[in-house]
């Protein structure tokens, strides 16, 4: 066949065998915002605890995609995310690289101080790490994982454990064993986020005069600019531009590139990322000449990778919906809370749909991270169970965290006591939680007396 042939063709990969380097209780596959914090709590419970992620860092989308700042932490100045994810970011305002005394609950972090924090607390809690190892493939007996199996400079490799936590946030090693996930038709798109140094930021005041906390606001006199110059085709279409004052004179971070993409399909997120970071110079070069704040920028530093907002969900034992958000609910397996404004950003136009703020905290229950038909299997972070608005504010870095601490706290319940993930002991599982200054009360629930239904999620198409 010609070396140029389109034609669909496969291979049958020979038969090998692989090493298992290692066995633990609790392996926690991607060390993202959920999955460090599902980490540090699965060993902080006597877990034998494995980390396995795929570059030298952990941290995620705060520090591979330069997200800042986390959100959000607090709501109307009441605090709902407290234990594993707020104790990170006090470690990392000890080094300096964290600001947590913001009302709104928004903290700005210097990704490499989050760097330093996040892997202190895993190793001081335990945890063993595994760097620069990408989940390949998993080895399953029934409804049971056994194994994972990873790819690595040593070749490929099978760790076995009794509970497994996924925590990749598009759901790899879901469907690496076989269960169900859902991916919507419409995906929200991505975005390279960047910091700019040379930025006169005294004169650019006015722009956060205005904003609560003087976090992320929105020019209106930058944005409409920019629009403008969208509608003659002269650049493409953005989001914000949202304009973080970062932690030095100087130096902000911008959030505006975006882009419709499906980060699981590697050639299409390829493309993504090349034309990213060509239009990351072109609006550079905007700034410069249209904004004398901008005029002597320069680019400090552009993520790692694109931040994505979304892929696979799982198909759950709950789906967290919209009402659930606006009417929150006394669920029994409260594992978390969220407050994020329902954020629906478009992929094909400059704006965002479906905004709603949360009059108050609502509760995520864990069956939301629990995967049907799974045993010894949990998810944590964007993946989750959930309609498009319940996605819309529960995927925000703040609530991952919190589900994090859920799963990774269920995860070495379930090594413990030899509970599957479907058949928990919710009361067990949150009186840990809360000794562990998780915050999972209904003092947020109007009649926490209420009857919850407690089936299972709706048989939905899954693929």
């Amino acid at each position: 066949m010609p070396a140029n042939s389109t034609e669909s063709m496969s291979i049958r990969e020979p038969g090998r065998e692989v090493p298992v380097a290692g066995s633990y209780d609790v392996i926690v596959c991607g060390g993202g915002p959920a999955g460090l914090i599902a980490a540090v709590a699965a060993a902080r419970n006597g877990a034998k605890t494995l980390l396995i992620e795929r570059y030298g860092f952990v941290g995620g989308m705060s520090t591979s995609a330069l997200v800042t700042p986390i959100s959000e932490f607090r709501h109307f100045g009441k605090q709902h995310i407290g234990g594993v994810p707020f104790e990170l970011l006090q470690r990392a305002a000890e080094l300096g690289g964290a600001d947590v005394t913001l009302e709104s609950g928004n903290f700005p972090v210097n990704d490499e101080i989050m760097k330093l924090a996040a892997q202190r607390l895993l190793l001081e809690s335990g945890v063993t790490l595994l760097y620069h190892s990408w989940f390949s493939d998993c080895v399953t007996d029934g409804d049971r994982i056994t194994h994972v199996i990873v790819q690595n400079k040593a070749g490929r490799v099978a760790y076995q454990a009794s509970v497994f936590v996924d925590c990749t946030g598009d759901a790899d090693l879901v469907r690496a064993a076989g269960f169900p996930t859902t991916k919507s038709d419409v995906l929200q798109p991505a975005t390279l986020w960047f910091q700019l140094g040379g930025v006169d930021t005294d004169a650019l005041d006015y722009l956060f005069r205005d904003a609560v906390d003087g976090m992320l606001p929105v020019s209106q006199a930058i944005r409409g600019r920019l629009l403008e110059l969208n509608e003659q085709g002269r650049i493409p279409i953005f989001g914000g531009p949202w304009i973080n004052k970062f932690f030095h004179d100087g130096m902000v971070s911008i959030n505006v590139l975006r882009e419709a993409t499906d980060a699981s399909d590697p050639e299409w997120f390829t493309r993504t990322e090349c034309s990213l970071r060509e239009n990351l110079q072109l609006i550079i070069e905007v700034l410069r000449r249209e904004f004398p704040e901008f005029r002597d920028c320069w680019l400090a530093k552009s993520g790692i990778q694109t931040g994505v907002r979304e892929t696979h969900h799982i198909v759950g034992l709950y789906q967290l919906q919209r009402d659930d958000i606006l009417v929150p609910k006394a669920f029994p397996d409260t594992v978390a809370k969220g407050a994020h404004v329902i954020d629906i950003h478009s992929s094909d136009s400059n704006e965002q749909d479906g905004l709603v703020v949360p009059r108050q905290e609502y509760n995520i229950p864990f069956r939301c991270l629990v995967p049907q038909g799974s045993i010894n299997l949990v998810t944590a972070g964007r993946c989750l169970c959930a309609d498009g608005p319940g996605f819309g504010s529960a995927r925000v870095m703040a609530t991952c965290m919190a589900m994090g601490q859920g799963a990774g706290t269920a995860a070495a319940l379930g090594v413990k006591h030899g509970y599957s993930m479907s058949g928990m002991d919710f009361t067990q599982l949150r009186e840990t939680l809360i000794e562990q200054g998780a915050v999972v009360d209904f003092d947020n629930v109007v009649n926490p007396k209420a009857p919850i239904e407690m089936t299972v999620y709706p048989a939905v198409d899954a693929y």
